[in-house]
């Protein structure tokens, strides 16, 4: 999936089935939060800072990693 250097919005990256299943793998408790739909119109750069705070920089990092594959 093409990151566009962290530009991309979540909106964009959970409406790719692929990914969209890799968040709710990764991430079952916020699969179906409310605040998901808020943050659809925020780029992953922002996302990401927010996340590295909540589950640290390594398990950030994968996670781009593995969008980064999709």
């Amino acid at each position: 999936m093409n990151l566009r250097n962290g530009q991309i919005t979540i909106g964009e990256i959970l409406s790719n089935p692929k990914a969209r299943a890799l968040f709710q793998r990764e991430f079952p408790a916020y699969a179906n939060h409310p605040m998901l739909r808020l943050m659809g119109g925020m780029t992953l750069g922002q996302v990401y800072h927010m996340a590295v705070g909540k589950m640290g920089k390594q398990r950030a990092d994968q996670m781009m990693e593995q969008l980064k594959r999709l």
